[in-house]
């Protein structure tokens, strides 16, 4: 009798080596899944990526919406988008375009925030409602962009009422057919000077 293997037995064991590999492999990553966000539920980098977590507390503005909202003034417009800082400077090498009335807090939509960016966040949401009660507060930056989810979130959990998401953000307002406006960044108490000129 042969002892060589037969081509099916061999195409059988190569169909199972190879089937194994997978499942084994698919069992290797679902022990080790890719972190999206932190323990208090903000979003991890990369920012930039589809947002697709709801917002509970929250209300989302599609581009209709937002406008319509815009039409009932007063409203609190918070741009978010990052900026880099160091050594107690915001470095800004060109001029930031964002929707027109808006207020710039960089950086306070991150993942997590040390104490003088909570101070920060917390005593320019509240100089804008010293001045406007119950006005609106409208979060945003880009499409595609989980900074303003994450600061929006951040304020819900503070207590902060009358919330309103933008998701299409400066790049929604401006396929709408709008003009935008250069803004220079609220500075933070910690702050050395500024570095923006409007």
């Amino acid at each position: 009798m042969s002892t060589q293997p037969s081509a099916y037995s061999v195409r059988r064991y190569l169909f199972c080596l190879v089937w194994g590999s997978g499942v084994f492999s698919g069992l290797a990553g679902a022990e080790a899944p890719t972190a999206t966000f932190n323990q208090e539920g903000y979003r991890l980098p990369p920012f930039k990526a589809p947002v697709t977590a709801p917002l509970p507390g929250v209300t989302t503005l599609d581009d209709h919406a937002f406008q319509a909202l815009l039409e009932s003034p007063p409203v609190i417009l918070v741009d978010v988008y990052a900026l880099p800082w160091h050594n107690g400077l915001f470095l800004q090498d060109s001029a930031h375009l964002t929707i027109p009335g808006s207020i710039w807090l960089p950086n306070v939509g991150a993942a997590s925030l040390e104490e003088e960016w909570v101070d920060y966040f917390t005593t320019a949401l509240n100089a804008q409602r010293e001045r406007a009660e119950a006005a609106p507060l409208v979060f945003f930056c880009r499409a595609d962009c989980w900074l303003s989810w994450n600061a929006a979130r951040r304020a819900e959990a503070m207590g902060y009422e009358e919330l309103y998401w933008y998701p299409n953000g400066v790049d929604g307002w401006q396929a709408s057919g709008h003009s935008l406006a250069a803004v220079c960044p609220q500075l933070p108490a910690h702050a050395e000077r500024a570095t923006c000129e409007p």
